[in-house]
């Protein structure tokens, strides 16, 4: 619900429902409006959102004569989690194809954002400390929410696996904790590792290569990790 932007609980856009509002006060402003623009959320994977709307917005055409671009909005997901389906990019080209061919008259805009460079970027942090309490392990590393807010802000998932022991068995349930006096400093839960992972190890969290080091933050005087470009 955190990355949803659509929706009567989301505080962004107009509801179709006010649309002869909208109109009373576009005609009252004598406002011409030339784009219309839609955003439905962040990691979508299911290649008709943005086909869906685009028929919607193209509905729309007929109340706003003036309209030259229309904008799709973003939410391009990658994958994750195992198991997830790359989007198919070559399905939404097709259908969008498909809408575009019949209003040539028209710019359709999509926002690529995160889908060109999620997968760009990894975070490496040592192990500094084991801690075991009852049946769950915390594997604490030298970096936190200061470095990658995601996690605790959006409850957003990030492969996370132990460079250091990667050919080793995964049996170990584990807590991925940073440094900071915050319960949510938590980067991954219930992951699980190799019983063998020590003080030390290399631990890469993946697909942080968006809204990572752009939103990291010296938060309780931790310095988040340095950005390399390679």
């Amino acid at each position: 619900k955190y990355v949803c932007t659509g929706g009567t609980e989301s505080k962004f856009g107009i509801p179709l429902s006010e649309l002869d509002e909208l109109q009373q006060l576009v005609k009252k402003f004598k406002l011409s409006i030339i784009g219309l623009h839609t955003h439905a959320g962040s990691g979508i994977l299911q290649t008709d959102a943005w086909h869906d709307a685009a028929v919607q917005l193209t509905k729309l055409l007929e109340f706003f004569p003036d309209v030259t671009q229309i904008n799709l909005g973003g939410g391009l997901g990658i994958v994750e989690k195992p198991g997830q389906n790359a989007l198919d990019l070559q399905a939404i080209d097709s259908s969008l194809t498909t809408i575009k061919s019949a209003f040539p008259q028209i710019h359709f805009w999509l926002e690529p954002g995160r889908y060109l460079v999620g997968d760009a970027g990894i975070i490496l942090a040592k192990v500094t400390q084991m801690k075991q309490k009852s049946e769950m392990t915390f594997v604490g590393i030298e970096t936190g929410m200061n470095s990658l807010i995601r996690p605790a802000l959006y409850g957003a998932y990030h492969e996370i696996v132990n460079l250091s022991k990667l050919n080793d068995p995964h049996t170990m349930l584990s807590n991925i904790v940073g440094p900071i006096c915050e319960s949510g400093d938590t980067l991954g839960y219930s992951r699980m590792l190799p019983e063998t992972t020590t003080e030390g190890d290399v631990i890469l969290i993946a697909t942080a290569g968006a809204y990572g080091h752009c939103m990291s933050s010296n938060y309780n005087h931790r310095e988040p990790a340095g950005e390399l470009i390679l």
